[in-house]
């Protein structure tokens, strides 16, 4: 019986790793149930009560402060990474080449956001390095999508951030689409896209 669970909860340990990167080591069942397959997924998002975003306030490259408001009345893509995550570092090439195609849509906003460990950006618990390294893996990358910065962990804490990474949809009315932890293809990223209303 005791090596039947050593090896259950050494298999769930590495579907885990897989999928998404956690620097608290904390996932709950429910986000973990939330990205099993695209078709359960939409089942569920169907059934899930619609949720209004919560109106963050981040920092860009430049120090100008960017909100969702700024975006009413479009479909916004929000990519929550952080540099030292593997499954997060192999998507990034696949959601540039989507950003690729999408980039000149006048109706939907791609964006990206981590949480740096810079005194200027007051996030009490960083999950990231500091700014310079972050936009140098970004730039390693070819990522050319903005990227963002929390700031006093509001985007992390408000949008219930357990993984990295994970892949916020927002619907042109301002509710939450749907919210996927663990990494995505470019095809997959595309579908959910289409999927906002």
């Amino acid at each position: 019986m005791k090596k039947l669970s050593i090896l259950t909860a050494t298999l769930l340990s590495g579907a885990l790793v897989l999928t998404a990167c956690s620097k608290t080591q904390s996932n709950s069942s429910e986000q973990n149930n939330s990205s099993s397959s695209s078709s359960s997924s939409s089942n569920s998002t169907e059934e899930k009560k619609t949720r209004q975003a919560f109106d963050f306030s981040a920092m860009d490259k430049d120090g100008n402060t960017v909100k969702l408001s700024d975006y009413k009345g479009k479909k916004v893509y929000i990519n929550v990474w952080a540099s030292w995550c593997g499954p997060c570092v192999r998507e990034m090439p696949e959601l540039e080449k989507a950003y690729q195609k999408l980039k000149d849509k006048e109706d939907v906003v791609f964006l990206s956001i981590t949480s740096p460990s810079d005194d200027v950006f007051k996030n009490q618990s960083p999950q990231d390095k500091d700014k310079a390294t972050i936009l140098a893996k970004a730039k390693e990358l070819g990522v050319t999508y903005p990227v963002l910065f929390d700031v006093n962990d509001r985007f992390l804490v408000n949008y219930t951030i357990r993984s990295f990474p994970t892949h916020i949809f927002i619907n042109s009315d301002g509710t939450i689409s749907n919210q996927i932890s663990g990494a995505l293809t470019e095809s997959a990223l595309e579908e959910e896209i289409s999927k906002i209303k």
